[in-house]
Protein backbone atom coordinates (compact mmCIF):
# COMPACT_ATOMS: atom_id res chain seq x y z
CA UNK A 1 0.00 0.00 0.00
CA UNK A 2 1.37 3.40 -0.91
CA UNK A 3 2.26 5.89 1.74
CA UNK A 4 -0.45 8.66 2.32
CA UNK A 5 1.11 11.16 0.81
CA UNK A 6 1.21 9.78 -2.20
CA UNK A 7 -2.84 8.78 -2.62
CA UNK A 8 -4.16 11.87 -3.91
CA UNK A 9 -1.91 11.06 -6.44
CA UNK A 10 -2.93 7.61 -7.00
CA UNK A 11 -6.54 8.34 -7.22
CA UNK A 12 -6.57 11.01 -9.85
CA UNK A 13 -4.09 8.20 -11.69
CA UNK A 14 -6.85 5.81 -11.32
CA UNK A 15 -9.48 8.70 -12.42
CA UNK A 16 -7.78 9.21 -15.98
CA UNK A 17 -6.86 5.96 -16.72
CA UNK A 18 -11.31 5.44 -15.89
CA UNK A 19 -11.92 8.54 -17.82
CA UNK A 20 -9.66 7.15 -20.47
CA UNK A 21 -11.20 3.70 -20.51
CA UNK A 22 -14.71 4.86 -20.38
CA UNK A 23 -14.25 7.22 -23.87
CA UNK A 24 -12.84 4.00 -25.08
CA UNK A 25 -15.66 1.69 -24.00
CA UNK A 26 -18.18 4.72 -26.27
CA UNK A 27 -15.54 4.54 -29.26
CA UNK A 28 -16.04 0.68 -29.08
CA UNK A 29 -20.22 0.69 -28.73
CA UNK A 30 -20.29 3.50 -31.72
CA UNK A 31 -18.44 1.12 -34.10
CA UNK A 32 -20.14 -2.07 -32.61
CA UNK A 33 -23.32 -0.13 -33.45
CA UNK A 34 -22.24 0.91 -37.07
CA UNK A 35 -20.88 -3.03 -37.78
CA UNK A 36 -24.10 -3.73 -36.74
CA UNK A 37 -26.38 -1.37 -39.09
CA UNK A 38 -23.40 -2.61 -41.79
CA UNK A 39 -24.81 -6.16 -41.07
CA UNK A 40 -28.36 -6.35 -40.37
CA UNK A 41 -29.38 -2.95 -41.98
CA UNK A 42 -30.61 0.22 -40.40
CA UNK A 43 -34.18 -1.24 -40.32
CA UNK A 44 -35.45 0.52 -43.07
CA UNK A 45 -39.75 -1.12 -43.75
CA UNK A 46 -41.96 0.52 -46.12
CA UNK A 47 -43.56 2.61 -43.84
CA UNK A 48 -41.01 3.37 -41.19
CA UNK A 49 -37.34 3.77 -40.47
CA UNK A 50 -36.61 2.88 -36.92
CA UNK A 51 -33.92 5.69 -37.00
CA UNK A 52 -36.01 8.32 -37.21
CA UNK A 53 -37.77 7.45 -34.12
CA UNK A 54 -34.24 8.20 -32.27
CA UNK A 55 -34.43 11.79 -33.86
CA UNK A 56 -37.14 12.29 -31.02
CA UNK A 57 -38.60 15.19 -32.70
CA UNK A 58 -41.91 16.93 -30.43
CA UNK A 59 -45.17 15.28 -31.07
CA UNK A 60 -44.09 12.64 -34.07
CA UNK A 61 -44.37 10.01 -31.79
CA UNK A 62 -47.70 10.82 -30.35
CA UNK A 63 -48.62 11.21 -34.47
CA UNK A 64 -47.71 7.71 -34.83
CA UNK A 65 -49.38 5.77 -31.99
CA UNK A 66 -52.71 8.72 -33.11
CA UNK A 67 -52.51 6.56 -36.75
CA UNK A 68 -51.93 3.04 -35.36
CA UNK A 69 -55.15 3.67 -33.65
CA UNK A 70 -56.99 5.18 -36.64
CA UNK A 71 -59.95 3.24 -37.79
CA UNK A 72 -59.07 0.91 -40.73
CA UNK A 73 -61.23 0.12 -43.98
CA UNK A 74 -60.79 -3.07 -45.97
CA UNK A 75 -61.00 -2.51 -49.75
CA UNK A 76 -61.29 -4.93 -52.52
CA UNK A 77 -60.72 -5.48 -55.72
CA UNK A 78 -60.68 -8.00 -58.70
CA UNK A 79 -57.82 -7.52 -60.97
CA UNK A 80 -57.09 -10.32 -64.05
CA UNK A 81 -54.36 -12.31 -64.22
CA UNK A 82 -52.30 -11.77 -67.09
CA UNK A 83 -51.50 -15.51 -68.57
CA UNK A 84 -48.28 -16.40 -68.70
CA UNK A 85 -46.43 -16.74 -72.19
CA UNK A 86 -45.69 -19.62 -73.67
CA UNK A 87 -41.76 -20.17 -74.76
CA UNK A 88 -42.06 -20.96 -78.49
CA UNK A 89 -40.41 -24.48 -79.23
CA UNK A 90 -36.56 -23.75 -80.90
CA UNK A 91 -38.03 -26.14 -83.91
CA UNK A 92 -40.87 -23.21 -84.14
CA UNK A 93 -38.26 -20.33 -83.51
CA UNK A 94 -36.02 -21.80 -86.45
CA UNK A 95 -38.59 -23.14 -89.28
CA UNK A 96 -38.17 -20.75 -91.89
CA UNK A 97 -33.90 -21.03 -91.81
CA UNK A 98 -32.74 -22.54 -94.76
CA UNK A 99 -30.63 -25.46 -94.24
CA UNK A 100 -27.75 -25.39 -95.84
CA UNK A 101 -26.22 -28.82 -94.86
CA UNK A 102 -27.49 -31.95 -94.13
CA UNK A 103 -25.07 -34.32 -92.39
CA UNK A 104 -26.23 -38.29 -92.17
CA UNK A 105 -24.52 -40.27 -89.08
CA UNK A 106 -24.97 -44.05 -89.67
CA UNK A 107 -24.19 -46.39 -86.59
CA UNK A 108 -20.77 -48.07 -86.59
CA UNK A 109 -22.92 -51.50 -86.67
CA UNK A 110 -24.79 -50.73 -89.58
CA UNK A 111 -21.61 -49.57 -91.41
CA UNK A 112 -20.13 -53.06 -90.88
CA UNK A 113 -22.95 -55.26 -92.07
CA UNK A 114 -25.17 -52.66 -93.99
CA UNK A 115 -26.95 -55.91 -95.41
CA UNK A 116 -28.20 -56.89 -92.16
CA UNK A 117 -30.17 -54.01 -91.19
CA UNK A 118 -33.18 -52.65 -92.05
CA UNK A 119 -33.91 -48.75 -91.98
CA UNK A 120 -37.10 -47.70 -89.51
CA UNK A 121 -37.42 -44.62 -89.45
CA UNK A 122 -34.61 -41.41 -88.06
CA UNK A 123 -34.48 -39.32 -85.89
CA UNK A 124 -33.37 -35.23 -86.52
CA UNK A 125 -31.86 -32.47 -84.86
CA UNK A 126 -30.37 -29.21 -85.82
CA UNK A 127 -27.65 -27.03 -85.25
CA UNK A 128 -28.37 -23.15 -86.26
CA UNK A 129 -25.23 -22.27 -87.93
CA UNK A 130 -24.26 -18.85 -89.59
CA UNK A 131 -22.49 -17.16 -92.54
CA UNK A 132 -21.99 -14.26 -90.76
CA UNK A 133 -24.68 -12.29 -91.36
CA UNK A 134 -26.53 -14.59 -92.04
CA UNK A 135 -28.40 -18.23 -90.24
CA UNK A 136 -28.78 -21.08 -91.74
CA UNK A 137 -29.47 -24.71 -90.02
CA UNK A 138 -27.39 -27.88 -90.15
CA UNK A 139 -29.41 -30.96 -90.57
CA UNK A 140 -28.32 -33.48 -88.21
CA UNK A 141 -30.08 -36.67 -89.67
CA UNK A 142 -29.34 -40.48 -87.24
CA UNK A 143 -31.16 -43.30 -88.85
CA UNK A 144 -32.76 -45.94 -87.03
CA UNK A 145 -32.10 -49.34 -87.49
CA UNK A 146 -33.31 -52.73 -86.46
CA UNK A 147 -31.96 -56.28 -87.01
CA UNK A 148 -33.34 -58.62 -90.06
CA UNK A 149 -32.59 -61.62 -88.62
CA UNK A 150 -32.86 -60.71 -84.60
CA UNK A 151 -36.08 -58.81 -84.20
CA UNK A 152 -35.87 -59.24 -80.29
CA UNK A 153 -32.83 -56.86 -80.71
CA UNK A 154 -33.71 -53.37 -79.77
CA UNK A 155 -33.02 -50.52 -82.50
CA UNK A 156 -29.47 -49.36 -83.36
CA UNK A 157 -29.01 -45.58 -83.57
CA UNK A 158 -25.76 -43.42 -83.92
CA UNK A 159 -25.18 -41.05 -80.80
CA UNK A 160 -25.91 -37.62 -81.57
CA UNK A 161 -22.63 -35.59 -81.98
CA UNK A 162 -21.55 -33.57 -78.69
CA UNK A 163 -22.99 -30.23 -78.14
CA UNK A 164 -20.70 -26.98 -77.71
CA UNK A 165 -23.47 -26.00 -75.34
CA UNK A 166 -25.36 -29.30 -73.89
CA UNK A 167 -29.01 -28.59 -74.92
CA UNK A 168 -28.25 -26.03 -76.84
CA UNK A 169 -28.85 -25.25 -81.11
CA UNK A 170 -25.92 -23.09 -81.78
CA UNK A 171 -22.38 -24.77 -83.25
CA UNK A 172 -19.47 -24.10 -83.21
CA UNK A 173 -19.01 -21.63 -85.81
CA UNK A 174 -22.16 -19.35 -84.23
CA UNK A 175 -20.60 -18.97 -80.99
CA UNK A 176 -17.11 -18.38 -82.49
CA UNK A 177 -18.78 -15.47 -84.56
CA UNK A 178 -21.01 -14.32 -81.49
CA UNK A 179 -17.59 -14.00 -79.37
CA UNK A 180 -15.15 -12.23 -82.27
CA UNK A 181 -18.68 -9.63 -83.13
CA UNK A 182 -18.22 -8.73 -79.43
CA UNK A 183 -14.97 -8.56 -78.54
CA UNK A 184 -13.29 -7.52 -81.65
CA UNK A 185 -15.26 -6.42 -84.12
CA UNK A 186 -16.29 -2.71 -83.68
CA UNK A 187 -19.82 -2.47 -81.64
CA UNK A 188 -21.28 -0.19 -85.18
CA UNK A 189 -20.35 -3.37 -87.51
CA UNK A 190 -22.06 -6.05 -85.19
CA UNK A 191 -25.42 -4.29 -84.66
CA UNK A 192 -25.62 -3.52 -88.44
CA UNK A 193 -24.84 -6.87 -89.46
CA UNK A 194 -27.18 -8.39 -86.73
CA UNK A 195 -29.89 -6.24 -87.87
CA UNK A 196 -29.45 -7.29 -91.69
CA UNK A 197 -30.09 -11.17 -90.49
Amino acid sequence: MPPFAELPAAYLALERERDALQGEVLDLKRQLEWLRRQIFGSGKSEKLDRLQLLLKLQGVEAELAARAAAPKQEVSYERRVPKPEKRAAPAELYAKLPITETVVIEPEEVKAEPEAFEQIGEERTFEVEITPPQLTKREIVRPKYKARSDRARPPVIAPAPARVVPGGHASAGLLAWVCVAKYLDHPATTASSLRSC
